[in-house]
């Protein structure tokens, strides 16, 4: 009788599962885990559309450049170029398509040889003068109309020229 009333009592407890208190724990821990983990996707997928940005504004620094000493060695008058804001469409949280033909029938951009043959996230501009350039890509990850910039500067200086770090507003807005 005892091993049948011990057998019954392990029956009962293999039977058993969770009180409503163990579920409810479970609940909220999962609870507080989204709430740090979703936020944190979140800015890290932001930011990751960033690097596009600052690639974008390292190659046409560089391309500005090469340009102003290519422009040195050829004539006397000196210049950095200018290129319009491309796209022309404003900047929202949708890739713009890939478009070679667009940079490429620009006589600017072509110029300065600055092409971006893949869907992209930012506006690039540059301007430029004889004594001072400024690259920029500005963008809308996250469609809320609220801009950031990338932007990264060059002055001549006594025949040297001097550049500034990249200069970030925004960034995740």
């Amino acid at each position: 009788m005892r091993n049948q009333n011990c057998m019954r009592r392990e029956v009962n407890v293999m039977q058993r599962g969770f009180t409503l208190v163990e579920l409810m724990i479970v609940v909220v821990i999962l609870g507080i885990l989204s709430a740090v983990a979703i936020p944190a996707f979140s800015r890290y997928v932001k930011r990751s559309k960033t690097t596009e940005a600052s690639a974008g504004i390292g190659s046409m620094y560089r391309l500005q450049l090469s340009y102003y000493e290519n422009t040195h060695e050829r004539s006397t008058s000196t210049t950095f170029a200018t290129c319009p804001a491309m796209p022309t469409a404003a900047p929202s949280a949708s890739k713009y398509p890939a478009n070679v033909a667009m940079w490429m029938n620009s006589s600017e951009w072509n110029t300065l040889g600055f092409v971006i043959d893949r869907p992209h996230y930012y506006q690039y501009s540059t301007e430029g003068t004889n004594s001072t350039m400024v690259v920029r890509a500005v963008g809308d990850i996250d469609g809320d109309n609220a801009l950031s910039t990338f932007s990264r500067s060059a002055v001549m200086n006594s025949g040297e020229i001097q550049g500034a770090q990249i200069n970030i507003v925004n960034e995740l807005e």
